[in-house]
C-alpha cells in the first residue's frame, strides 16, 4: 500500500506543476539519460598505466642527458676559467646548485680595478659578464661619446642593463 500512496502522492504533486503529459515524459527521459551518463562516468574511469619499463628508459636518458649538460659546464668552465687546476675540475663532478652559487659569489673574475676610458678589449674582457661583443661596443660607445663621465653611463651601452652594471662595477673605475 506504501507504493501506492507514493505514486498517488507524486501524481498530485506532479498535477500541482501543471505540466503537460509530453513535458512530463520529456523531463523522464532527461533524467533518465542522465542518471545513465553518470553510471558510466562512475564506472568507465581511466586507469593509470604505469610501465616500469618505460620509465626506467625515461630515467636513463635523463641521467644521459645530465651527465651530458654537466660535461659541457665542465668544458665551459675550463674554456673562461684556465686557471683552474685538473684536480680542482675533478673534485666536484656534479656540483649542486648550492656549491656553484658559493663558488661564483666567493671568486671575483677581475680581481683588478679596470678604468672603462682607458682600458683595451682584453682587459674589459676580465670584467664578469664581458664578452668581446660587449667589449667592444664599450669601445666604440668611448670613441663616439669622448669617454665615459660616469660609471652609471654604462648603461647607455646596448646589451648592459642596471643587473650587469651592478656585477661590474666594482671591478671598474674611471680614475687612473
Amino acid at each position: 500500500m506504501k507504493f501506492n500512496d507514493l505514486k498517488r502522492k507524486a501524481f498530485f504533486w506532479i498535477e500541482k506543476l501543471q505540466i503537460s503529459r509530453t513535458e512530463r515524459i520529456s523531463i523522464s527521459i532527461l533524467l533518465a539519460l542522465l542518471a545513465v551518463l553518470f553510471m558510466l562516468n562512475f564506472f568507465l574511469t581511466k586507469t593509470f598505466n604505469y610501465n616500469q619499463e618505460k620509465y626506467d628508459a625515461l630515467t636513463a636518458e635523463f641521467e644521459k642527458r645530465s651527465a651530458q649538460l654537466h660535461q659541457e659546464q665542465k668544458e665551459l668552465e675550463q674554456k673562461y676559467n684556465p686557471d683552474l687546476t685538473v684536480n680542482e675540475a675533478k673534485t666536484s663532478d656534479h656540483p649542486n646548485d648550492d656549491e656553484m652559487a658559493a663558488s661564483k659569489q666567493d671568486e671575483p673574475v677581475a680581481v683588478e680595478i679596470i678604468n672603462i676610458n682607458t682600458a683595451t678589449s682584453q682587459q674589459l674582457q676580465l670584467l664578469d659578464g664581458i664578452g668581446e661583443a660587449y667589449a667592444q661596443r664599450i669601445i666604440e660607445y668611448r670613441k663616439a661619446n669622448g669617454g665615459f663621465d660616469s660609471i652609471d653611463e654604462l648603461v647607455n651601452v646596448k646589451g648592459i642593463g642596471e643587473k650587469r652594471l651592478e656585477n661590474i662595477r666594482p671591478f671598474i673605475t674611471l680614475d687612473d
